[in-house]
């Protein structure tokens, strides 16, 4: 990752907390940043907002690979608001909003006077000696993963990126807001407009940290799942590849099953955060998350991030002119 001056415009407003609880956070993260110095960028995620007015932005489900799955994840919110509206204007907005987003690639409307806006996140994840962070102590970790809330996983979230911090994530901001992908790790178009970000939006917002799966994989620590809300939710990936993947789809031998299910079987106990099985390693990796924002709100996807799936009623119709999916208007035979 590269890191330069902090950009122009930029303001972290600090809000020193004295509860014993956050003590003990802060102090776990001045030990976890001194053991992994190095900070790493790592593949976008993307969500949608609505902006509250004076810089309040709620922030959706902020969980996609690519910009397209959050526009049709916006659009299927607006169908859910025009099924429970009894507002006739309020509908027809709704209604006129949704056919644009099943048609078109746009990443903001505004319905109701409020905007809505397809935003990205940065990822990142600190590197030490000997590999990547796994989780704090001091992180959430329920055992009941799918019971666990987070805006990540699904609910929402109120943003404010002048909103005062602590002073661990305050300093934590310090080494994001000025960090783009390295040059010689990406195309020149990435490079560009990731360089580009830090000036434009200068300020940002923490969200809350995700967890994934990393393999160490010939020298090298590689990601092997999407990040997910909680560290649980992470072992559990590794607890299914182990029990039901791999045995189904890696063809191992009978003992070599068994042992992938010994290893789920001891993870599931344990809860710990590195496994070891046949030579194979891996562990759950702690993911910081970043919304930049411009005086204008959050950042949308930029030009270089893949986008490749067309919106939904432009995908049917490019099927249906490949003879692929027949026209809804064509009747078509019954069979007995």
């Amino acid at each position: 990752m590269d890191n330069g001056e902090q950009p122009p415009g930029a303001v972290i407003r600090i809000e020193r907390r004295d509860d014993p609880v956050n003590a003990v956070t802060e102090d776990d993260a001045a030990r976890r940043a001194g053991a992994y110095p190095n900070l790493r960028v790592g593949a976008p995620l993307f969500g949608h907002a609505v902006d509250l007015g004076d810089g309040r932005w709620q922030v959706h489900a902020l969980v996609d690979d690519a910009p397209q799955q959050a526009r049709d994840t916006l659009a299927s919110r607006l169908r859910e608001q025009l099924a429970d509206t009894a507002d006739p204007d309020l509908a027809a907005e709704l209604t006129a909003t949704g056919q644009v987003l099943d048609w078109e690639k746009v990443d903001e409307v505004t319905v109701a006077g409020r905007r809505h806006r397809i935003v990205r996140a940065d990822t990142f994840a600190r590197f030490g000696p000997d590999g990547p962070e796994p989780p704090r102590p001091t992180d959430p970790d329920p055992r009941e993963a799918d019971r666990y809330e987070s805006f990540l996983g699904g609910d929402d979230v109120i943003v404010d990126p002048d909103a005062p911090t602590g002073v661990a994530e305050a300093v934590l901001k310090v080494e994001l807001l000025p960090a783009h992908y390295p040059r010689a790790t990406v195309p020149a178009d990435v490079y560009a407009q990731s360089v580009a970000a830090v000036r434009s939006h200068p300020n940002g917002v923490l969200l809350p940290t995700r967890y994934a799966v990393a393999e160490y994989v010939a020298g090298a620590w590689q990601p092997s799942s999407r990040a997910v809300a909680t560290a649980q939710e992470a072992r559990e990936s590794i607890m299914f590849d182990f029990r039901w993947l791999i045995p189904r789809t890696g063809n191992p031998s009978e003992d070599e099953a068994a042992a992938y299910r010994q290893a789920a079987d001891d993870l599931e106990a344990s809860r710990a955060d590195e496994v070891s099985v046949l030579g194979r390693r891996f562990r759950i990796t702690r993911i910081e998350t970043l919304l930049r924002f411009s005086s204008d709100g959050p950042e949308g996807p930029r030009p270089s991030d893949p986008d490749p799936d067309p919106p939904p009623e432009a995908h049917f119709a490019q099927l249906r002119a490949q003879g692929l999916l027949p026209d809804p208007d064509t009747p078509q035979e019954e069979h007995p």
